[in-house]
């Protein structure tokens, strides 16, 4: 009798277990299909949203850039002075202190470059003034560097103007290298591909695999599958958004693309990601998926486990990120905006520190980028052990931020004397500005307050060290 219930229990048991195996699997199954669809979905808009951050981070550095120009140019619109006159000539000096473009100069209707040098350039075959004109401002297409034909550049124009007529324009000039080394995010590690293409020509004008002033015809991209209803290239042309999937025809691999169209000129950026690198997020989900599968009952816990897990680590770690520099680990400009959005009124007793460390164009130049690394990690370090990081800042590549509530101004200008000379011990130099708030005052003009303060010691230093200040 022992024996037979000991039968009709392992009977039993089996028939729940395969019961149970069969509902894991059938449930699964459908889980699945539902996972695939979701994390398919979820990588597109993870694919979208990196290409809506690259287009940001060079639209927004061409409108400073063009802003700065149009800035410059209306200063010399409305004084009397020569193009060719020193004045004018330190008018554009002090542009390109503040600018991420590499060259500023002014064109003449006779084709004429005018350089910060001094020195004209016959730009005859390379720029013309009259088209140029025709088009007023705007950003060009590629033309041959002016020293260097083989290099191709992009230039800002903004037109000079006198009693309403057009006399010259003001141009900025970036390299295609410049914008995918510089104001490019990071994006899926470093495996994504930037191009932009000229929507009216289908030339590539910045692209990352070396295709300049190729047609998006001639790139040969194979594509077998676009979420438009037109082919890709007539998608790039007519400035429609999208995805699409095609072959590498180096590697034989899938790779992803997005296109979107960009508003500062007639251009569609590209960003194309090696489909292992667009399904990387999601990747884990459906590995332990699998093992779900395999442990039954079991499995279905760990992996329920495991997500809550990466989820909760994920949504930390992209908060994380999104708020700190990762070279210095001080807090971003993201969460400095936020700081400044969130405190406008109501700021007495609080003290602004604005830093900007001279020297690391330099510095990057002669021993390269990993020494100018060195010295921001440096500087930011010492600052934090004066000011603490929970109000510290790091607002752009050479520039600080840090707050503190202190009514008392000859400490707080003790204190950062004592940071100055830390980081001098350090063989290293920033040209500092400080405000203190009062109630009647904003935020932001007490941070423009210490930004002038910070400038004009700048512009003290240099003019010490006898060197043209730089920004």
């Amino acid at each position: 009798m022992w024996n037979k219930a000991q039968e009709r229990f392992r009977t039993r048991s089996l028939i729940a277990t395969i019961v149970l195996i069969i509902a894991a699997i059938i449930g699964s199954l459908f889980y699945v299909i539902y996972i695939r669809g979701y994390t398919r979905q979820r990588s597109y808009l993870e694919l979208k949203k990196a290409t809506e951050e690259t287009i940001d981070s060079i639209e927004g550095e061409f409108r400073t850039s063009r802003n700065m120009l149009r800035l410059t140019g209306r200063i010399i619109s409305n004084s009397n002075d020569s193009l060719h006159s020193l004045r004018t000539n330190s008018y554009l000096t002090t542009g390109q202190v503040t600018s991420t473009i590499s060259d500023i100069a002014i064109l003449t209707p006779e084709n004429k470059v005018i350089r910060i040098t001094g020195s004209d350039f016959d730009a005859t075959g390379i720029l013309d003034f009259d088209s140029i004109n025709d088009k007023g401002e705007h950003i060009s297409s590629l033309f041959p560097d002016l020293d260097e034909p083989e290099i191709n550049d992009i230039r800002i124009f903004v037109p000079i103007r006198r009693r309403g007529e057009t006399i010259a324009f003001i141009y900025g000039t970036v390299t295609p290298t410049d914008i995918l080394s510089a104001w490019v995010p990071n994006i899926y590690d470093g495996n994504a591909k930037v191009s932009v293409v000229e929507r009216d020509s289908g030339k590539f004008i910045i692209d990352d695999e070396g295709r300049l002033l190729e047609t998006i015809e001639d790139a040969d991209i194979q594509i077998s599958s676009i979420s438009t209803d037109a082919s890709f290239t007539d998608s790039i042309r007519e400035g429609k958004r999208g995805y699409a999937i095609g072959k590498d025809i180096s590697t034989g691999k899938n790779r992803y693309y997005c296109f979107l169209p960009m508003n500062i000129a007639k251009w569609e950026l590209i960003v194309s990601v090696p489909e292992k690198d667009v399904y990387g997020a999601v990747r884990p989900i459906r590995t332990y998926l699998y093992v779900f599968l395999f442990f039954a009952g079991v499995g279905l816990v760990i992996y329920f486990l495991y997500i809550i897990h990466i989820t909760t680590g994920s949504l930390v770690g992209i908060e994380r990120r999104a708020n700190m520099d990762a070279l210095t680990g001080l807090q971003n400009r993201n969460r400095y905006e936020y700081f400044c959005s969130h405190l406008q009124q109501g700021t007495d007793g609080l003290a602004c520190i604005y830093f900007d460390v001279n020297g690391l164009h330099e510095l990057n130049n002669t021993q390269g980028h990993l020494a100018g690394d060195n010295m921001l990690k440096t500087i930011a370090k010492l600052i934090v052990e004066e000011f603490g990081d929970s109000n510290t800042y790091r607002i752009g590549g050479d520039e600080f931020v840090a707050f503190r509530y202190e009514r008392d101004e000859n400490l707080v200008r003790g204190d950062l004397a004592k940071v100055t000379a830390s980081i001098e011990e350090n063989g290293y130099h920033v040209a500092c500005g400080l405000a203190m708030a009062t109630p009647d005052k904003k935020l932001l003009t007490v941070i423009k307050t210490a930004e002038e303060e910070m400038y004009e010691n700048k512009r003290k230093y240099y003019e010490s060290i006898g060197k043209e200040m730089r920004g």
